[in-house]
C-alpha cells in the first residue's frame, strides 16, 4: 500500500510509516497554534515525490498561500505551473471578490458547491496519487453552519472513488461538543497541536489521539517548533553536553552544530558552549558545561531543565572516568536519557565500549558510542576544537533521539 510521508520523521513513525490513501487526517489545533505549516510541509514533500495536490482554501487567496509557503523556504509556484498543484478558491466568493484560479466556487457558502468543484478537479487529475488539503473545517462551520460537516462525509466517498488522501485543518474554537464529536468520527487519524506553559516558557507539542490503521497513539506530547525557513521540527530545547576537562565537549558541540558559540572568559577561563543542531527532523539546542572542578557549584544550574545528556569522555584516559560519573551526578543528569560519547576512539590506547562500561560501572541501558576526529588543530592553535567525524556524531544523536521521544 502506498504511504504518504509527512517529512516529519517522528510523526511518520506514529502513523506507521505515513498516511494512507482513501483516508482523512485532521491537524487539530487549539487557538493560537499554527497548523498550516504542517499541511504545507506535507504537501511539498508529496509534490517533490511526484504526487498531485489539490488545495481547497476558504480562509485566504491562493496567492497568499503561495507566499506563506515561500516564507518557509519552499517553492510551490513551480508545481502550480507544472499542473501538479491546483487550488480550489472557496474564499473569494465569501468576500464577493473575483478569482483567477482555475477552480472557483462562486457560491462558497454552499458546501455542496465546494464538493461539486472538488470532484471535478479530482477527475481532471490523471495521476493516481492525489492529496487534498482542506483549509479549513472551522472556516466551513463558521460560514456554512453545523450541517456542513455532513457534506464532508461525502468527501470520504469521493476519496475512495479517486484513491485520494484528505488532509483537513481544524481550529478548536468553543464549538458544541456534538460538532466536535462529528468531526472526530469523520477522521481516520487526528494529530492534536497544543501548547503547555512551563514556568515562563510556552512550548508547543503534538499528540496523536486517533489512528485507524496500524499506527499508535502518542501518549506523551512531542514538542515541536516551526522554523523559518525549514518548517516543522521536533524540538528538544535543551540537551546537556558534559564531561571531564579536555574530553572533547567543545569539539562535539562545534562539530555537531550548524552554528556554535563559546564563552571563553567570564572573569576567568571557562568553557561554556552553546550550539544548535538540525538533524533527522529534530531541532536541538546543545549546552556544554565546563569540565574544571572549580565550576562544580554551577553544574546543577547548567543542567536544569535539560531533557537529555551527552557525556563526553576521553576513551584513552580511564583515570577521568570517575570524574565523568561525578559530573553526571552534580549536573542532575542521572535518570535523564543519556548517551556516553567515547571520544578519541581512533587513538592508540583507547578503550572499547565494553571496557568503558566495566570501568565506569554503567548500567546496560546507557549506550556508549565511539567518537573519532577527522582533523585536529596544530598545537599552536590548540584552543580551536577538533572536527569530529560526522557519522559518529549522527550515531550519538540517533541513539539519544530514540530514547528521548
Amino acid at each position: 500500500m502506498e504511504l504518504y510521508k509527512t517529512s516529519i520523521p517522528k510523526l511518520d513513525e506514529f502513523l506507521d510509516g505515513g498516511m494512507r490513501p482513501k483516508t482523512i487526517t485532521i491537524f487539530w489545533a487549539t487557538p493560537g497554534i499554527e497548523n498550516t505549516p504542517f499541511a504545507y510541509q506535507l504537501m511539498m514533500e508529496r509534490l517533490d515525490n511526484g504526487d498531485s495536490c489539490i488545495y481547497v482554501t476558504q480562509s485566504k487567496k491562493s496567492t497568499s498561500v503561495e507566499k506563506e509557503i515561500e516564507h518557509y523556504g519552499w517553492n510551490a509556484i513551480q508545481y502550480r505551473k507544472m499542473g501538479t498543484l491546483k487550488f480550489i478558491d472557496a474564499y473569494s466568493g465569501l468576500i464577493n471578490a473575483d478569482s483567477t484560479d482555475e477552480y472557483y466556487v462562486s457560491d462558497a457558502r454552499n458546501p455542496a458547491a465546494i464538493t461539486e468543484v472538488l470532484e471535478r478537479a479530482l477527475g481532471d487529475i490523471k495521476d493516481k496519487n492525489r492529496i487534498v488539503i482542506f483549509d479549513s473545517i472551522s472556516t466551513l462551520i463558521d460560514h456554512c453552519g453545523e450541517e456542513s460537516i455532513k457534506e464532508l462525509l461525502k468527501w470520504k466517498e469521493i476519496f475512495e472513488e479517486y484513491d485520494a488522501t484528505g488532509i483537513f485543518l481544524f481550529i478548536e474554537w468553543p464549538y458544541d461538543k456534538r460538532i466536535l464529536d462529528q468531526i472526530k468520527l469523520m477522521a481516520d487519524a487526528i494529530i492534536h497541536l497544543k501548547a503547555i506553559e512551563e514556568k515562563v516558557i510556552l512550548r508547543e507539542y503534538f499528540t496523536i489521539s486517533k489512528v485507524a490503521w496500524n499506527g499508535k497513539k502518542a501518549g506523551l506530547g512531542i514538542p515541536f517548533k516551526i522554523s523559518v525557513p525549514g518548517g516543522v521540527k521536533v524540538y528538544i530545547p535543551k540537551l546537556l553536553v558534559t564531561g571531564p576537562y579536555n574530553a572533547g565537549k567543545s569539539s562535539f558541540v562545534h562539530s555537531a552544530s550548524t552554528g556554535a558559540v563559546s564563552v571563553d572568559r567570564l572573569g576567568t577561563t571557562i568553557a561554556l558552549d552553546h550550539g544548535h543542531v538540525d538533524y533527522a527532523g529534530f531541532s536541538v539546542d546543545l549546552f556544554g558545561t565546563p569540565g574544571q572542578e572549580r565550576f562544580d557549584p554551577i553544574l546543577g544550574l547548567l543542567g536544569g531543565e535539560a531533557l537529555g545528556v551527552i557525556v563526553v569522555i576521553d576513551s584513552t584516559d580511564p583515570d577521568s572516568f570517575a570524574r565523568a560519573k561525578d559530573m553526571m551526578e552534580r549536573s542532575k543528569s542521572v535518570g535523564l536519557p543519556c548517551v556516553v560519547a567515547a571520544n578519541k576512539a581512533n587513538l592508540e590506547g583507547s578503550l572499547s565500549p565494553d571496557d568503558i562500561r566495566k570501568r565506569m560501572r554503567l548500567p546496560g541501558d546507557i549506550p556508549i558510542i565511539p567518537l573519532s576526529a577527522d582533523s585536529v588543530p596544530p598545537k599552536e592553535k590548540g584552543k580551536e576544537p577538533a572536527i569530529l567525524n560526522e557519522d559518529d556524531i549522527h550515531n550519538v544523536f540517533d541513539v539519544l533521539f530514540r530514547t528521548l521521544i
